[in-house]
């Protein structure tokens, strides 16, 4: 942030006590306060490094930039990539701190702030440095003279310019020159990197065509980018944007000889053979696999499943024999670690609102599921699918019925608005004895703390960790345990 004499500017891509040179990008309304790009570093701060992505780099000009990859257009996605990593951090560390202080009312005194600090993650040598972190990675389609080509966002446009690299994503994802595509007929590419090395390629059809007639074109380039996809364990999936408006398929029949596989009406799956992949998590003797779809949701950053699973286990404690619920459950990463602790004497309630990632919970925590341990194989695991808050609504019945043990331990991991007031409320009611909260943002987190204080819970415990290297975006865990005044008798089983 700077000051000028015509008021506050919001300047990216600076560092503070920097002097740049900077061009107004926008106007806040009545004129109140402006947006501006650095273009130029007059006094440039001893934590500057040089940016890693020339489409991100605007210190560059737009001939620059178009000389270097034939597309002048600044991006955004790497907003920190001019910052050394022990300064994002410790940005991110005050960006934390403050908002658990201004939006969750914690006193900048308690040792819960004046200790906390944002972590670097534990790469395990699958990262280089703070780059080639994204094990998930997703780009929209955009028209370009020699094709239809990958593409991202300018900071603040919707309108889409082709992008030939992203530093970020994984190297084997990277490698794959997904740019040298024509995607004709496709409007959005998720690629998706498993722990095991398999690669899973959604292509998502535009509704103006169907999957078979544009996944040929397409097969037989990555063919010749990529050799024989079943060796390389890439798997093509095509589905259609809108399955409502897509035109029946006709004459696509599996065969030895035709790449092609049937999957629904609609879905061609060419390549691997494989619409999922296999997701192994470890910690300590510990290990967890999950199957995760195409299109599901799963921790972007490498590391970053391991690392969560600890942090739960550790800072939640989970025992034998407890009633645990997993809120925002995805496909269930918290969920095995959870009924793994709890053995077969206890019970985990998974909820989860997405129908695909859904699915993918009740297949991995089905009687012969992967994701139970040895440990859970007996063990009460409830998968439900819904809106959180309207299923806690279903489990205080179910609890007054005596149709669900006392609720010991609760974890949520809700999206980046977090989880609200009507949630938390009807969480509370349901009296579990701790929660811990998993934030992708710090606002939201904030925000939540002072809706659980109010409701007589403490913050006991806060953990911050830098999984989004390069950008402003940072993740945190906080536990809570009931305030003492306002702990409930326990019901005896």
């Amino acid at each position: 942030m700077a000051r000028s004499e015509k008021g506050v500017v919001f300047v990216r891509h600076a560092l503070t006590g920097e002097t740049v040179q900077a061009r107004i990008t926008d106007i806040g309304p009545k004129n109140r306060y402006y947006f501006a790009d650095a273009v130029a570093i007059d006094t440039p701060s001893p934590a500057r490094r040089e940016h890693p992505w020339v489409q991100g780099n605007s210190l560059l000009t737009d001939e620059e930039r178009a000389a270097a990859t034939g597309v002048k257009e600044l991006l955004g996605g790497m907003e920190y990539g001019h910052i050394d990593p022990a300064t994002q951090r410790a940005y991110k560390t005050d960006t934390l701190r403050t908002q658990l202080i201004r939006l969750g009312g914690i006193s900048p005194d308690s040792p819960l702030i004046t200790s906390l600090t944002v972590e670097p993650m534990p790469t395990k040598d699958l990262t280089e440095g703070d780059l080639s972190w994204r094990s998930r990675v997703r780009y929209t389609v955009v028209k370009t003279p020699s094709g239809w080509r990958i593409g991202m966002y300018p900071h603040q446009s919707s309108r889409a310019v082709p992008v030939i690299d992203f530093p970020l994503a994984a190297r084997e994802l990277r490698q794959l020159n997904l740019h040298e595509l024509d995607l004709h007929g496709i409007r959005q590419v998720d690629a998706a990197l498993s722990s095991r090395g398999r690669i899973l390629i959604q292509l998502t059809v535009d509704p103006r065509f169907t999957a078979s007639e544009v996944s040929q074109p397409i097969y037989r380039q990555a063919e010749k980018l990529w050799g024989d996809l079943a060796k390389r364990k890439i798997s093509l999936f095509f589905t259609p944007e809108n399955r409502s408006n897509a035109k029946p398929e006709y004459g696509v029949r599996p065969s030895l000889r035709s790449p092609y596989r049937r999957v629904r009406q609609g879905d061609v799956l060419l390549g691997g053979g494989l619409k999922s992949v296999t997701e192994d998590v470890t910690f300590g003797a510990r290990r967890f696999s999950y199957q995760v779809s195409a299109g599901g949701f799963w921790q972007v950053h490498r590391c970053a499943p391991s690392a969560l699973v600890g942090t739960m286990l550790t800072m939640l404690r989970p025992a034998e024999g407890e009633c645990t619920l997993d809120l925002y459950a995805g496909a269930g990463l918290f969920t095995a670690a959870l009924a793994d602790a709890v053995g077969e004497r206890g019970t985990v309630v998974s909820v989860e609102g997405s129908p695909v990632t859904h699915r993918d919970a009740r297949a991995n925590f089905a009687p012969d599921g992967a994701a139970r341990s040895e440990s859970a194989k007996d063990t009460r695991i409830e998968v439900i699918h819904g809106d959180v808050a309207r299923t806690l609504l279903d489990l205080k019945t179910a609890l007054e019925l005596d149709e669900l043990p006392h609720i010991d331990a609760v974890v949520l991991d809700p999206s980046r608005e977090g989880a609200g007031k009507k949630t938390l409320e009807r969480l509370n009611k349901l009296s579990p004895g701790r929660i811990l909260y998993v934030a992708c943002d710090p606002a939201a987190l904030g925000r939540d703390t002072a809706i659980l204080r109010e409701l007589g819970w403490d913050l006991v415990q806060v953990r911050g960790y830098d999984m989004y290297p390069n950008t402003h975006h940072v993740e945190a865990a906080a536990l809570f345990y009931r305030a003492p005044a306002r702990i409930k008798p326990r019901r005896i089983r």
